[in-house]
């Protein structure tokens, strides 16, 4: 399975998980911002990913948003509110550089892509809007750097064509992160065995971006193979900035980074043996052939004349059935170790 690299961090299915701190757009101030990037790689991310966009150049003025509470807002509306400006975007980079975390963000058009070359981003966040955007995706791709794909909202011809489209351009540095696109998912449409069938399906490392509630979902995903885990985080869930409900507070984030971090330790090897630790116990907590009586020697060992119960210094019971009926040649006291030499 090929493996990409970003920022000197190995991706593949036999790397350790690169986990993605998604902050958003400008639902912060910049000190807010500042945090989040802090708080971010102090908790464990790979990475903190930001969105680039203009309103001018996403939506139409009358285009909306519907939510899953069925409420109504404008998309125009909504990306002038919170767009990064130009400005902003050198001073969180030039941040991220200082403090040495990973950045890079999702451009959403095609001077986005060409102001963020000029930031030298490491790689290039694709959201699922554009996954069939195919002139934009071969934009990016011509670019040459890695590409991280999302796959939310379509249908698997159209990821194949997104694929194809991206290895067209002789660019090969892509990851495909499996998503459900919906601003809280239902668990019920996590399907994360489509991480196994993306990544059967195009030979490419494949991952997940999480917009369900809490960490349990990119835990789980994690440990069944993703080599990516996106998740949104904020400062403060109560604040209810914009994606909250999907969000992670720094606490959770870095609670979420170390049970990722705990799969590969987990799963350890497939051979199965006997490990250092586990030696006294095989002493003291396995079972061996005990008396369950006072006997005298030259006795006939009956099966009621014993019991199997700790410790397991004694004759193993798989001999059981060979001790039973030979005579004793010594005697025994009731819950005696059984030796070897009495019978």
């Amino acid at each position: 399975m090929k493996t990409i690299i970003i920022n000197n961090t190995r991706i593949g299915h036999d790397q350790p998980c690169f986990i993605i701190s998604e902050i958003g757009a400008m639902y912060e101030d910049i000190e807010g911002m500042k945090k989040l990037i802090k708080a971010s790689k102090d908790a464990g991310a790979d990475a903190v990913k930001i969105q680039t966009y203009r309103a001018e150049t996403i939506a139409l003025p009358g285009a909306e948003f519907e939510f899953e509470d069925g409420s109504r807002m404008s998309q125009f509306e909504f990306f002038k509110q919170y767009e990064i400006s130009r400005e902003d975007h050198r001073i969180l980079f030039d941040y991220a550089r200082e403090i040495g975390v990973c950045m890079f963000s999702t451009p959403s058009y095609y001077d986005d892509v060409d102001f963020l070359d000029e930031l030298e981003v490491p790689a290039f966040k694709t959201g699922s809007d554009d996954l069939t955007n195919y002139p934009f995706l071969k934009y990016i791709a011509r670019k040459g750097k890695p590409m991280i794909v999302s796959t939310g909202m379509c249908t698997l011809g159209e990821v194949d064509e997104a694929v194809r489209t991206i290895l067209k351009t002789g660019n090969d540095q892509l990851v495909l992160l499996h998503c459900t696109t919906s601003y809280p998912s239902e668990t019920r449409y996590a399907n994360l065995n489509i991480i196994k069938t993306l990544r059967l399906a195009f030979d490419v490392p494949v991952g997940y971006s999480d917009h369900i509630p809490g960490i349990f979902s990119s835990v789980l995903a994690a440990s069944m193979g993703a080599c990516v885990v996106e998740k949104h985080v904020t400062l403060d869930r109560n604040l209810k900035r914009q994606d909250y409900q999907v969000s992670l507070e720094p606490s959770e984030l870095r609670e979420m980074v170390e049970q990722i971090r705990l799969i590969p330790v987990l799963q350890g090897e497939s051979v199965k043996k006997v490990y250092p630790q586990e030696e006294k116990w095989r002493r003291n907590a396995r079972k061996s052939l005990v008396a369950a009586r006072d006997m005298k020697s030259g006795e006939i060992l009956r099966r009621e004349d014993i019991k199997i119960i700790r410790p397991g210094s004694g004759i193993h019971p798989r001999y059981l059935n060979m001790v039973v009926g030979k005579t004793l040649k010594k005697d025994l006291s009731e819950n005696e170790v059984i030796p070897e030499d009495a019978v």
